[in-house]
Order: C-alpha cells, then structure tokens, then sequence
C-alpha cells in the first residue's frame, strides 16, 4: 500500500513539475518575445512588387523603384521611369530580408534623434501588391572592431530601437541615378573575335582575334598585355553620368562607333555623338541609356586609336 501511493505521489509530483516548466518557459519566451524581437523583418523578397525609399541623399524625396514584369524600373525626379539594375535591386532585397536584430539600442524615443531613426533618417517601405509588408527607418552606422559595422534600425510604429549587422546607409542612401541600368558592356573577352573601330577620316582599323588566338591589326601581331588590359576593361565597362532626353540633333549621326563581335551575344555596339558642347555615349546593350563621355574619361577608355596596341621597340 505505501509502495502504491508513494508512486503516485511521485506520478502527481513529477506531473505537477512538467505543468511549472511549461509555464515558466512559456512566460520566459513571450517576456523575450516583448523585450527583444530578433526578427524585425517578415517579406517575402518574391512577391514584392514595389520599394520606396526616403533617402538623406534626397532630402527624403522619395525614390520608387518598382517591378514591370520580370524587371525592375526606378522613378527619376521628373516622373520618367527607366531600367533599373536588377542585381542591385535583388541585393537591397537580401539586405532587408536579412535583417536580424542583435540587440536593443533603445527602447523609448528619447534615443531617437542621436541614433537618427527619426525623421533624419532613410525611411524603406516595401509592398506586396498593395500591402505595406514592412516600414523601416534606418538610422546612424556604428564601426567597431575588428572591422565590424552595424546600422540602427527602427520599425514605424515601435517605440524600440534596434542595432542590425551591416552598413545599410552605403546601400539605400542614394539618389535614383544609383538604382538605374548603368552597364555599358557586360560579356567575356572569350567569346569575342572582332573589334572594328570606325572613326573619321582614314583612321578606322579593327582587331581581329587570329586563328592561334592572338590579337592582330592587319594581320600583324600587336602588344598582348596592352590588348588584354584593353578588352579586360571594356568587357565589364559601366558609366555613372546618365544624359536624359538628348536633343535629336545631337543623335542624327555617330562620329565614333565600336562594333563588338561576340559569338555569344552577336554585335555590341558602342556610339559616339558630339556637338560642340557634348559628348554622348550609347551602348546596344543598354538602349535606353546615354552617357556623359567625359565623366571620369569615359570616351577615352572606348575609342583609342591603333597606335595604342603597337608593340614596343
């Protein structure tokens, strides 16, 4: 008799004990859940259709970049829209969805100002259709070593401030001209065989790769290491000063044009348009773009002239 209840009694007490640890972790759980909320960030980066950002690079004007079919556009000042890069628009996606709070900065709005989540701050509103999935302000960078950077960051509407891994600032406080499409020529100098250059009077030549894989200017061999660095450099050649609406006068007739010949993609060709003012550069790879060719000496690093490759003496 005492064996069978004091095996109940331990029945009752060993059950008694599971209920208090349910609780207790339960408890536990939800106080972490209030007080510390890792997770701030609850997209899915597949369905979002639109981001607007409210950066300082724009006084917090806004910038929308939005998805037209399997691409992405962003919206200039004036209202046009143009491509945007979609590989940097699918990094600013994986950089919001890999938001993780590491720890909280802040907890009322006394800290805001000083950790700039205010209304000093980049401001990121991401949409699923017509939801409004995630509402964040991204405030001041915080560098510690070794080499580790953090960003603050708040969700519109809570009072907390958390501090995320990161330098968020680089990515999202830009002005629109960063999001957009700015490639010139993107392929590999593998699979070209022929560069004509066409220039006014009698200097036009073309570099023709031979049979042994060699570069030549009529038939000649010229200097390998210039070459490679030449074809290395144009093969992955983008620009940052975007010309809008040029006059058509300016585009009635190229003075420079580089023809690309690639097994892979077929003709690249790159334009020259100038006036006395300007100097434009177009690119078949990216038609709805025109560039500044003096910017950062854009037009220097397409059309150079056949002296360039000769070997040295």
């Amino acid at each position: 008799m005492f064996n069978k209840i004091s095996s109940k009694t331990l029945t009752i007490i060993f059950v008694v004990l599971l209920v208090l640890a349910a609780i207790y972790i339960y408890h536990d759980s939800t106080h972490e859940e209030r007080s510390f909320r890792r997770d701030i960030v609850n997209i899915d980066t597949s369905k979002v259709t639109s981001i607007s950002i409210f950066p300082k690079a724009t006084n917090h004007k806004e910038v929308k970049i939005f998805k037209e079919g399997k691409n992405w556009q962003v919206q200039l000042s004036n209202n046009n829209s143009v491509p945007a890069d979609n590989s940097k628009i699918k990094n600013l996606l994986n950089q919001i969805s890999e938001i993780k709070a590491n720890s909280v900065a802040a907890q009322d709005e006394s800290k805001w100002k000083e950790l700039q989540v205010d209304s000093s701050g980049t401001r990121v509103k991401v949409y699923e259709g017509s939801d409004n999935t995630l509402d964040i302000v991204l405030g001041k960078f915080s560098y510690q070593q070794p080499r580790t950077m953090s960003t603050y960051v708040r969700v519109k509407g809570d009072k907390d401030v958390y501090e995320v891994n990161g330098f968020l600032e680089f990515s999202f406080n830009q002005k629109p001209d960063y999001f957009r499409n700015n490639t010139l020529v993107n392929d590999d100098v593998s699979h070209w065989n022929r560069l004509t250059f066409m220039y006014p009077a009698d200097s036009s030549f073309q570099l023709i790769k031979d049979t042994t894989n060699h570069w030549t200017i009529n038939k000649v061999k010229i200097d390998s290491s210039k070459t490679i660095n030449f074809l290395r450099t144009l093969s992955h050649l983008s620009g940052t000063g975007f010309v809008d609406n040029p006059g058509e006068s300016l585009l009635s007739k190229a003075a420079h044009t580089l023809t690309i010949e690639s097994s892979a993609l077929g003709a690249i060709t790159l334009s020259a348009y100038t006036d006395s003012n300007n100097y434009l550069i177009h690119s078949s790879q990216n038609p709805d773009a025109y560039f500044n060719g003096k910017t950062n000496n854009l037009w220097k690093k397409i059309f150079i002239g056949k002296s360039y490759f000769s070997k040295k003496k």
